[in-house]
């Protein structure tokens, strides 16, 4: 059938047309759900080599992490989650254990029952500082005053000041002042006495502590007491776990600092490339399904889940075929067909017809 140039300028127009009003009709939501499910199950069976190209993919992650992504892009949104999240936490008045299963309740104190939860080498790191040290020389240091004033001679009521009374009269009074200067002059002597000590004996306490709090992880008190730190900070609100909005700031802003200074790492990267590279080449020729399940995961990802995503990314497509760039390059596509055909009222392309 010969058609005018006319007639098929009208076509694609009302292709154009059609095409626009079809993708996003209500008929089109519910075979859109459809077909992706239909899509992704029959792709399970075609090899990863045909869907992943290791170079693009490559490219890709190089163009996604840089500095310039995570502190132009991402950090914004990242310290303004940090505040809302915080605010919301803050505000939650049931206990941190309410959003913890009983299940995950149990495996929680089987995990802190483990001696190897608190590191060793943590454990002596703390013995090494001067803090510890200075923690340890004031409580010995408390406790070994108080003993010496339970036991001093010069005070007790066992000790000098009992004697002195049985003494009384035989007229030894003398004898009794002579007394009270030994026990000034021996007061004045005992509490720097006691610290000069302490400077040498607390280092050696505390990593006797150290090693005792190692060596006897697994027995039943330290293991109850491990268990009960875990239960305690589940009986608590997030409020009261929670740091402070200022220190919850800094602490974002550090935490957004290091991803950056990785993304900034050339060392990192290249090592990323290598393993995405290889990675692709070694599963290439398998397919999808069976890289799935390598990785531990669904070889089929479960179609109910699949459709309501499909329903709910529908208006996101909807959008995304309003939108001028898109209708620009769907009408490119229509007119790229008919401007193909030669009407019957324009001479035949030079060259048809001979031989």
């Amino acid at each position: 059938m010969q058609t005018t140039r006319a007639a098929l300028e009208d076509l694609k127009t009302r292709h154009i047309a059609f095409l626009k009003a079809r993708l996003t009709s209500p008929a089109a939501r519910a075979e859109w759900q459809k077909t992706v499910a239909d899509v992704l199950d029959e792709l399970r069976f075609a090899p990863l080599g045909r869907l992943v190209e290791p170079s693009s993919l490559a490219r890709a992650l190089d163009s996604a992490i840089t500095k310039q992504t995570v502190d132009g892009s991402l950090r914004p949104a990242i310290e303004r989650l940090a505040r809302e999240v915080h605010a919301v936490l803050v505000k939650e008045r049931a206990t941190i254990g309410s959003f913890v299963s009983g299940q995950a309740q149990k495996d929680l104190a089987a995990l802190f029952a483990r001696p190897d939860v608190l590191p060793p080498k943590l454990v002596r790191e703390i013995a090494e500082s001067e803090a510890a040290r200075e923690v340890m020389r004031e409580v010995m240091h408390d406790a070994l005053k108080q003993f010496s004033e339970r036991v001093n001679p010069f005070v007790a009521e066992w000790g000098l000041p009992s004697l002195m009374k049985k003494l009384g009269p035989f007229g030894l009074g003398g004898v009794g002042k002579s007394i009270d200067g030994l026990r000034v002059d021996f007061e004045k002597r005992l509490d720097p006495e006691i610290r000069k000590f302490l400077l040498g004996f607390s280092q050696k306490a505390v990593k006797n502590a150290a090693e005792s709090i190692v060596a006897r992880a697994g027995d039943p008190p330290f293991v109850a007491l491990r268990q009960r730190l875990a239960g305690f900070l589940l009986e608590q609100r997030f409020a009261e776990v929670l740091l402070d909005v200022e220190a919850t700031k800094q602490g974002t802003r550090i935490g957004v600092d290091i991803a950056a200074h990785l993304a900034a790492n050339e060392e990192l990267a290249t090592r990323r490339r290598a393993f995405v590279l290889a990675w692709v080449k070694e599963n290439e020729a398998k397919p999808v399904s069976e890289v799935f399940a390598s990785l531990g995961l669904p070889d089929k990802p479960p179609r109910e889940i699949v459709t309501a995503l499909a329903d709910a990314t529908f208006p996101a497509l909807t959008a995304t075929i309003g939108t001028p760039a898109a209708q620009s390059w769907l009408a490119s596509i229509v007119a790229e067909f008919y401007d193909g055909l030669v009407a019957s009222d324009e001479p035949p392309p030079t060259g048809a017809g001979e031989g």
